[in-house]
């Protein structure tokens, strides 16, 4: 067959397929709004009683048994009176672009197209109406008082073998009160629960039969060079630059021996094969291949050496690993463009550091075996409904893939966690694109509503929120709070407290403020000619009108205003840590720690206070207390730091060395420090021999009581977030 009939039969077997889902989607569509349509009169029967127990018996009698609650698997449950304005407002949902589009002649012939673009035409609309009547209805019902439906994909796929179960001990394992981990129930895709150790390590090795093994695509090696003759440092790095070609790479020089950890082509296991076998052992002649023309090519810039390959990485734990080994072990480093690699003096911060910069370069990308799931209800859902839901979703989402499901109790929401696999046994891989992060929502929204729970896929565009946070975002934020040393970005800090405050997002509201106002208008349409009234059909004009009057006041005043200007839809800043002048106090805090001496460290502590004076007088009355306790703790740890200085100044004087045992750093600040009101004041003397030993004992007790309260609430604060 030629490559054009090739061509026109391709392209006629995707028009088949086409029109068959497309046909496939009508009917379902088609089902849907027929059973919908046929609970319309019960809804309108009973738009006066919304509000009395009589209305509501009478509503779960009415809908008990339609169509949409005789759903396989799952038992049907009584329909809320949300749910029953999400059903009405679909089935009485009229596109308005239907009559243009009639009255722009499509039908048979395309004004341009032929008969094949106004068969095109006709096969797109039954999918967009459906699309914008889904839209429609769940606003009708977010006004009604349903939740909206949460379903994330989170962003630590296992990828291997050990990664899974890692993932399958975290869902299966939580902690009760006492901080004891234990086993909580697992199900798998059968229903079957994953009691016993054994049956999740037999379920495991199922689990990961259709996992791909990870590419090769991080190949590492490390190469000594001895230089034959001095070498200067620019021309050593252009003949390093001209060998290793465009691959990254790092390297150490001492007198006329150069190491050098580079990325390359090569495939790193065979070659630490014959590393591990010896040279002598092995007919393979890579390694001597490699070397050659490593000196080759440095002869060709000048630079005369023998290169030695001495060690070779083909996996990127590995990698990350070996690479923190070569900083650690060489004083200093230099990139490929010479210049020093910097924060030597953390190791691992380093290597993380220069590999975050080389993984642009490195070619090619690990595929996901695995997905970690969450679907997410509001705090007194009933857990064995979503529990149900998750796993009708699963059954239609992902037919063939084995899963397993588990309820985490230990948090306000209802959380359900689900491990499924990436490739089924058949070789079909799960995908989660945005369409596709669409279609999984709605779907649980609808198996929600038929287990009882009043649930609809909104967007956050409908309601103009901000972004949500991430769990790392949440992390470095409560990290920020708790240690002055740790530096959080000012971004990170406003959308977090944005996302908790529930703050209309300013830049959506200016730019989308008329089309989101104008989708609740037609929301609000819809609902009228179902016959829906009281505080749903309200609550949506609300919703519209407020978002209208927002974005005009926002166009108006601009994207960013004075807080004195601000209204009670957004509140003011209520964080310092997002302030200006916090960089340069962060620079000051860390730089505590180069201070050698107490001398040094009173006038860094001074300097420390003046910068909070400073920030102080710019700060609104709101953050003046959170402030202050921030200030306080910062310098109860400038206070520690300083009574070790002074007794190991003491310790060296006394000429005892480290022969001792140090005091502990709240004893120590009660024996010989300055006032916290001014750290340059003179050291006080010390009281008399019972004095201080009654003293002593005194501030025992109160570290024993602050140690304990601070284990305490490092609990509380790691069982904050949902992991």
């Amino acid at each position: 067959m030629s490559r054009r009939l090739a061509g026109y039969a391709a392209e006629i077997e995707r028009y088949l397929q086409g029109a068959l889902i497309m046909q496939r989607e009508d009917l379902d569509e088609d089902k849907l709004a027929a059973g919908a349509r046929r609970e319309v009169g019960a809804f309108q029967s009973l738009k006066g009683d919304e509000g009395t127990a009589a209305g509501a018996s009478h509503r779960r009698s009415t809908l008990s048994g339609g169509p949409r609650a005789a759903a396989p698997v799952h038992s049907a449950k009584p329909a809320s009176a949300p749910i029953m304005v999400y059903t009405a407002t679909l089935a009485g949902f009229q596109p308005e672009e239907e009559e243009d589009w009639k009255r722009r002649g499509g039908g048979g012939r395309g004004e341009r197209g032929g008969r094949g673009a106004g068969r095109q035409a006709g096969a797109g609309r039954p999918a967009r109406a459906a699309y914008q009547a889904r839209a429609v209805a769940a606003r009708a019902g977010y006004a009604a008082g349903a939740q909206p439906a949460v379903f994330k994909v989170m962003p630590n796929p296992p990828s291997t073998k050990e990664a899974a179960s890692r993932l399958l001990n975290y869902i299966g394992r939580r902690e009760d009160e006492k901080g004891e981990k234990h086993d909580i129930e697992i199900f798998n895709e059968d229903g079957q629960v994953l009691a016993t150790g054994a049956a999740r390590k037999a379920f495991l090795e199922t689990f990961c039969e259709t996992f791909e093994p990870p590419l090769e695509n991080t190949n590492f090696i490390e190469v000594g060079f001895e230089l034959a003759g001095d070498v200067t440092e620019p021309d050593l790095s252009e003949a390093l630059n001209r060998a290793f070609g465009s691959k990254s790479f790092v390297y150490a020089r001492d007198g006329r021996i150069v190491e050098v950890y580079a990325h390359t082509d090569e495939r790193a296991g065979p070659l630490a094969k014959v590393l591990a076998g010896g040279r002598e052992n092995s007919r393979s002649k890579a390694l001597d291949k490699i070397e050659a023309r490593l000196c080759e090519t440095m002869a060709a810039s000048g630079v005369a050496a023998t290169a030695e390959v001495t060690a070779a990485v083909g996996h990127e734990r590995k990698a990350k690993y070996f690479l923190q080994k070569f900083i650690r072990a060489h004083r200093q480093v230099r990139h490929a463009n010479g210049e020093p690699v910097r924060g030597m003096k953390n190791p691992a911060k380093a290597a993380a550091s220069v590999y975050e910069q080389w993984r642009p370069q490195l070619s090619g990308r690990e595929r996901r075996n695995a997905y970690h799931l969450l679907f997410s209800a509001r705090a007194g859902t009933d857990s064995n409904a979503v529990m149900a839901a998750a796993r009708a979703v699963l059954e239609e989402r992902a037919p063939g893939y084995k899963f397993v499901l588990a309820h985490h109790k230990d948090t306000k929401h209802v959380h359900i966690h689900a491990m499924v696999q990436a490739r089924s046994a058949d070789g079909e891989r799960l995908k989660f694109y945005k369409p596709d992060l669409v279609a999984w929502r709605e779907t649980f929204a609808e198996k929600a509503r038929e287990n009882g729970i009043a649930m609809v896929a909104t967007r956050r565009m409908d309601h103009a929120m901000t972004r949500p946070f991430t769990k790392e975002h949440a992390g470095a934020y409560s990290r920020a709070k708790r240690d002055p040393r740790y530096q959080v970005s000012a971004k990170t800090i406003e959308r977090v407290e944005a996302k908790r405050q529930r703050r209309i997002d300013q830049q959506a509201l200016v730019v989308n403020g008329d089309a989101i106002a104008t989708a609740w208008q037609k929301t609000v349409t819809a609902m009228r000619a179902v016959g829906v009234v009281g505080q749903a059909l309200t609550a949506a004009e609300s919703i519209g009108n407020t978002i209208r009057q927002l974005q005009r006041h926002r166009a108006v005043e601009g994207p960013a205003r004075p807080a004195a200007q601000r209204g009670a839809d957004q509140p003011a800043q209520t964080s310092f840590l997002s302030h200006p002048g916090m960089r340069e106090l962060n620079a000051l805090i860390g730089d505590l720690d180069m201070a050698q001496t107490p001398l040094e460290m009173r006038r860094q502590m001074a300097r420390v206070n003046q910068a909070f004076d400073n920030m102080r007088e710019t700060l609104p009355p709101a953050q003046q207390a959170p402030f202050e306790q921030y200030r306080e703790e910062v310098n109860g740890k400038m206070h520690d730091r300083l009574a070790r200085l002074q007794f190991e100044r003491q310790q060296q004087r006394r000429g005892g060395g480290s022969g001792g045992e140090p005091i502990p750093e709240r004893e120590g600040r009660g024996r010989d420090l300055p006032a916290r009101d001014d750290p340059r004041q003179p050291e006080t003397p010390r009281a008399g021999a019972g004095q201080t030993k009654a003293k002593h004992d005194a501030d025992k007790q109160k570290t024993r009581e602050a140690e304990e309260l601070n284990r305490k609430s490092q609990r509380s604060n790691e069982n904050d977030y949902e992991r």
